[in-house]
């Protein structure tokens, strides 16, 4: 399908919307759902997207009309490519050559096992993600038009990753299809039915489960950021942790000598998912580990008033998340939480609190959080400072803000002063 040359005079030229041509320009990869793309041809792979008006050619672009908000997207501005013909498989092979070859360069897997291969957008190749954990491969399709190549792509990743990763003794490989219903829909190569298995993360073990929930046990976007923290934990001796998950960051606070670290969680899978974690490390010293199994409002409420104070706090909801009652988004949350997290937070201390959605950008969110200090008794000791983003194997593409999803904010007392 797609081997050999694509000439123009093959190829639906479709219109798109004023709005859409320039936000190609400006670097912006996605065709988004609106009143042009209800015209676009289901059957064709690629379009070539025009401008109405004048009838000039924009951009190649693969069709994505399964997508429920994402009907096309780029990948070629360059006219000269689909005019004088391209062949796609070449330049297919180029790009994932390109995506493996920067991971190779950052020599992550020194340090941990679970890094990304392949990110989507910001590599070239929109709607296709490739992790490896440990020895297990797994390939998200954010975009169904992957699945219907899927014959002719798989065995060019799995060359590439020979030629740039050769120490990887890959055991299966896992094809997630990413969907907004979150079903799981993960298949593995192998016929395997599910995998259990441990890996490390900067010298700590994790527990990981493919295909028993829809996501594996830890969050690898969060890699690069808990590095990163590591100063900020260091300089204090106690950490509380809300959202916990499967508690990567409570694990790591431990390795770092914390001799009090709370982790926080509504929900008993995950508080007995980190349980498991901590019994794959015997060196850590679980007597300085505490869980609670509360909504993080509730856990705060009683924080409070047993005065209890961390050195660092780590605030990472889910964008959108449930006490059990009701569901309420991180964005608005914040309202009730922030000035709680103010209250457990040393004079000395940093916290760091996190949105993990592209709808609000770093600016709405950072004027947000000054909203709210500025109704709390600490409105004049509070500082907004350095932010935490994707970074190293999942770098954002530049103009692409659904690609920066993942904000973080530090935020301590001005001059460590807590009145």
């Amino acid at each position: 399908m797609i081997s050999g040359l694509l000439l123009s005079q093959n190829l639906s030229k479709v219109p798109l919307h004023p709005a859409s041509i320039k936000y190609l320009k400006l670097g912006h990869p996605w065709i988004t759902e609106d009143s042009f793309t209800k015209r676009f041809p289901q059957k064709d792979f690629f379009l070539i997207g025009i401008d109405e008006k004048n009838r000039q050619e924009i951009a190649l672009l693969i069709n994505d009309h399964e997508h429920k908000n994402v009907k096309a997207r780029l990948w070629s501005l360059n006219k000269d490519e689909w005019r004088n013909g391209l062949n796609f498989q070449e330049d297919l092979v180029q790009r994932i050559s390109n995506a493996l070859a920067k991971r190779s360069s950052l020599k992550l897997l020194t340090e941990r096992e679970n890094v990304y291969l392949i990110n989507a957008e910001s590599d070239l190749l929109p709607g296709l993600q490739v992790a490896i954990f440990k020895d297990q491969l797994l390939i998200q399709y954010y975009a169904l038009f992957w699945k219907k190549i899927e014959p002719e792509v798989l065995p060019i990743l799995f060359q590439q990753i020979k030629i740039h990763f050769p120490e990887l003794n890959i055991q299966d490989t896992w094809i997630q299809e990413r969907n907004f219903n979150q079903d799981k829909k993960i298949r593995s190569l192998n016929g395997s039915i599910q995998k259990d298995f441990i890996m490390v993360e900067f010298g700590l073990n994790y527990h990981l489960r493919f295909n028993d929930y829809y996501d594996i046990g830890i969050y690898t976007d969060m890699s690069a950021i808990r590095k990163q923290m590591t100063p900020y934990l260091q300089k204090g001796n106690s950490l509380l942790n809300l959202f916990c998950y499967t508690g990567a960051f409570s694990l790591y606070g431990l390795s770092l000598g914390l001799e009090n670290v709370v982790s926080v969680d509504l929900s008993p899978k995950y508080l007995t998912w980190l349980d498991e974690n901590l019994s794959h490390n015997p060196s850590l010293d679980r007597t300085h580990h505490t869980s609670i199994c509360l909504s993080c409002e509730k856990a705060l409420v009683k924080l409070i008033a047993d005065k209890n104070e961390f050195d660092s706090i780590i605030c990472d909801p889910p964008s959108a998340s449930s006490d059990g009652q009701s569901t309420s988004s991180a964005f608005k949350a914040y309202e009730k939480l922030l000035p709680m997290l103010l209250e457990v937070l040393s004079s000395k201390g940093t916290l760091l609190v996190f949105l993990n959605t592209h709808t609000i950008s770093w600016n709405k969110f950072e004027e947000k959080l000054n909203q709210i200090i500025s109704t709390t008794k600490y409105a004049n000791q509070v500082n907004i400072g350095k932010r935490f983003k994707l970074q190293e194997d999942c770098s954002p593409l530049k103009n692409f803000h659904e690609g920066d999803y993942l904000k973080g904010f530090l935020i301590d007392f001005k001059n460590s002063i807590k009145r």
